[in-house]
């Protein structure tokens, strides 16, 4: 039986620890069922006790995990705040602000912003727009420079659509969205493209009637705007130097600075999120919310389904509409319109040889990361999180092992091996079960996800999609949503899709594998080599379907995905507990997905490999800390951390977790009065009391394990997103996206405010409910600071000056 050591690596006490993990149990029970989770292991090697180490001089954190600067102050009250001070008192008042936050004695450069222009003359690039993930590869031969890898996941068109002449230099057709007198009719308003108002927001390209009905400039005028669009997606590579303080700058003239876009042929990659630096000098780009651009669905035989595409459109979030907040198909805007098959995968980039690929094993889905182990002898395994309500954690494992993790060779390990998805038991143990195409289809549980409903292959059944505000029917192919009781007009039971697979598969559903839900090609006959890797193909293609017919737990948008550096453990930041009609999680493992509570807004779970095995087929979990209101009075036996929808992760040299929250922008600091509904715990704009998106620190290990501590909030309506230490933890690097998404750009247009009052009602940690008088500019002009500027999506490095 394992046991709890009494050293500085355990990371909370006996008491904490039960009341942390959740189980009815004894305490031996559940140190012998956890304790690789929570317990130093006396062995040797990646799992064994780490030893508090002597402070570095130039280290952000104390051996202890405090922090030794002073947090940015928060919003709402933190597990560490000072106690001699009434909570209601302390935060009566409030006041936002439109810049980078950070401690004092650290210092904030931009080192690049959308728009910018890089290398030869005759060679430049323009960096993208939106900016996510970061990570730095040593370039070889040169001294203290660097390729800085940057993705750049969507437009946001307020600020784009204003900024796009400066960042570019040419204009772009003037395209809004009117409010019409007919609510009923145009509840979403109507596209006005240079003046010629359309029938609708949204269009079918590929409809050539439809096509044939618009002016051709204004057909010509959309195109063109997709394109922009597209071309403002992708990835930069950017050829940086740092200098003797730890801070980089940009070199402007260098010939290898790189772009890849989404109008790229034949390989084009968008909706890039986040991504990993692998030990072998290449960065890899996880390619996540493609389903907003272009067709997710295929049928049986892995071709596009029939007849259903994908609309572009411009959609509103202000009741007075003016210009879109975003916009939706963009890919059907080419000519020819973008494949979706050719998107929705990890995208490896080598920077030195200037080569792109995407690893097609590692499954087709919302990829939100990836995170490596690559560890000499043993198997390469890449682990995944699928961003959407009842996404699934995966493990890729390579069929051959590793022999040097920085040899460029190891590429090859992610080309050919078994990918799994991963299956969670209320006992906080779990296993991997392979997406393949001998795993055996397994009878959906919907009763157990929190809306009751789960989408699964459509292969026959009375299925539906929504598509243009409608149910409409549709060919074989896509999903279906299988809800014991009938989701949304949609009445395909467990038992009822079971039938249609056993008649599509002709054999008995206790029978029938993955592979029995593929058909070949129309017209050609495979050889049994050749129809096993067309199976594999599209099981690939269609990775999340196929996962819940497998048996995957239905998980709560897994986001960032990080191995810890010590201990190899593994961090999983589930951004939001809430369901929706695109799905949602299993409340046996999220119990609080059901509730009307503030811990709804995700949790950060820790995933230990049986023998801290990469390859190893079984693992165990627990809840590392959840979000929500520090004095929740549901807090019952989870650490609560006071913040909301953690997203991005990483870690500094010492393993202390640093985390940037992902509050949807229309939510931030939406007024909380806990009278309505959307403003009451577990309602959508809820999380309005956290205010902007911020980052914070937390240990994990050691008396301060699982308390966070914010260091730095961000500007109006933006994320802060991929942050990157260096390796000698001195230099942050870090991205801020899309500021002043919502209200655009502060200042610019004469008769809006710049800022407004707003009232809270924050739960104080005594369980105590007090009003806050919130001070909140609308819209931003970060970076330049400067009121009535575009603000612009940029990298900044983060230095310490004492």
């Amino acid at each position: 039986m394992n046991t709890m050591p009494e050293d500085d690596s355990v990371e909370i006490d006996r008491r904490s620890f039960l009341k942390f993990v959740g189980l009815g149990a004894s305490a031996a029970s559940l140190t012998h069922a956890l304790g690789p989770l929570y317990s130093a292991q006396a062995a040797s090697g990646p799992t064994a006790a780490i030893a508090p180490a002597a402070t570095d001089p130039g280290a952000w954190v104390e051996a202890n995990g405090s922090p030794n600067w002073v947090p940015v102050d928060y919003p709402v009250p933190l597990p560490h705040d000072r106690r001699d001070i009434r909570d209601a008192v302390r935060l009566a008042t409030f006041e936002v602000r439109d810049e980078l936050l950070v401690p004092k004695g650290f210092r904030t450069d931009v080192m690049i912003q959308w728009g910018d222009k890089l290398g030869p003359v005759n060679r430049q690039i323009s960096f993208g727009f939106n900016a996510d993930y970061t990570g730095l590869v040593p370039i070889e031969g040169k001294t203290d420079e660097y390729y800085l890898i940057v993705n750049h996941e969507y437009v946001s068109p307020r600020t784009w659509l204003a900024g796009f002449e400066e960042a570019h230099g040419q204009k772009l057709p003037r395209i809004r969205l009117v409010a019409d007198p007919d609510k009923a009719r145009y509840p979403d308003g109507r596209l006005e493209v240079d003046g010629d108002l359309l029938e609708t927001h949204r269009i079918d390209l590929q409809d050539e009637a439809v096509c044939a009905s618009l002016k051709p400039a204004t057909l010509a005028a959309i195109r063109l705007m997709c394109q922009a669009a597209l071309a403002d997606m992708g990835i930069s590579i950017v050829h940086v130097k740092r200098d003797a303080a730890g801070r980089f700058e940009v070199v402007r003239n260098a010939p290898d600075h790189q772009r890849y876009t989404g109008i790229d042929r034949p390989i084009g990659t968008i909706s890039n999120c986040s991504g990993e630096t692998t030990p072998w000098g290449t960065f890899l780009s996880s390619e996540e919310n493609f389903q907003d651009q272009i067709t997710e669905w295929i049928a049986p035989d892995g071709s596009p389904l029939g007849d259903v595409r994908m609309q572009f459109k411009g959609v509103a979030a202000h009741p007075s509409i003016g210009l879109p907040f975003e916009f939706e198909g963009l890919g059907q805007g080419c000519e020819p319109p973008l494949d979706g098959r050719e998107f929705g995968w990890v995208v490896e980039v080598d920077p030195a040889k200037g080569t792109i690929r995407k690893h097609k094993t590692l499954g087709r889905f919302r990829h939100e990361n990836v995170a490596l182990r690559v560890e000499k002898g043993k198997k390469l395994v890449a682990y995944q999180g699928d961003d959407r309500r009842g996404g699934h954690v995966y493990k890729f494992v390579s069929d051959e092992i590793v022999r040097n993790p920085a040899a460029k060779t190891n590429s090859r390990l992610l080309r050919k091996g078994t990918l799994y998805v991963s299956q969670w038991n209320e006992d906080f143990t779990g296993k991997w079960v392979p997406v393949s195409p001998d795993s055996p289809v397994v009878m959906p549980q919907p009763k157990h996800c929190s809306t009751g409903h789960q989408w699964l292959p459509d292969r026959g059944h009375v299925g539906s999609l929504p598509l243009n505000g409608v149910i409409r029917m549709k060919p074989m192919g896509g999903h279906v949503a299988v809800s014991d009781g009938g989701f949304e007009g949609r009445r395909v039971t467990p038992s009822e899709w079971a039938a249609g697979i056993e008649k599509f598969a002709g054999k008995p559903f206790a029978q029938a594998t993955l592979a029995d839900l593929v058909r070949a090609p129309q017209g050609r006959k495979l050889t049994p080599e050749k129809l096993r890797e067309h199976q594999e193909w599209v099981i690939q293609l269609d990775a999340y379907a196929m996962a819940n017919a497998a048996g995957g737990t239905p998980l709560s948008r897994p986001e960032d995905i990080e191995v810890h550096p010590h201990d190899k453990s593994v961090y999983i930041a589930f951004t939001d507990s809430t369901g929706s009609g695109d799905g949602s999680p299993d409340s046996r493992i999220f119990p609080h997905s059901r509730g009307k509570n503030s811990l709804q807004y995700g949790a950060i779970y820790r995933l230990v490999e049986d023998d801290n095995d990469p390859a190893a087929l079984t693992f165990k979990w627990g809840r590392f800390i959840t979000s929500g209101e520090v004095a929740d009075a549901d807090a019952g036996k989870d650490r609560v951390g006071g913040f909301a929808c953690a997203d991005n992760l990483a870690f500094d040299p010492q393993g202390n977790m640093w985390v940037v929250t992902d509050i949807s922008t229309p939510s931030h600091n939406h007024p909380v009065t806990r009278e309505h509904a959307t403003t009451q715990p577990g309602g959508s704009r809820f999380v309005g009391i956290f205010g902007n998106n911020a980052l914070f620190m937390i240990p994990t290990r050691g008396p301060k394990a699982g308390i966070p501590h914010c260091f730095a909030i961000g500007p109006m309506e933006c994320e802060l997103t991929g942050p990157t230490f260096t390796r000698d933890g001195k230099t942050l690097i870090i991205a801020v996206q899309h500021p002043g998404e919502l209200n655009g750009a502060r200042g610019r247009y004469s008769g809006i405010p710049t800022e407004e009052q707003r009232t809270m009602t924050i739960m104080d940690r005594d369980g105590k409910l007090f009003e806050q008088k919130r001070i909140v500019p609308l819209g931003s002009n970060y970076p330049s600071k400067q009121l009535g500027t575009v603000p612009k999506p940029c990298v900044v490095c983060i230095t310490r000056t004492e």
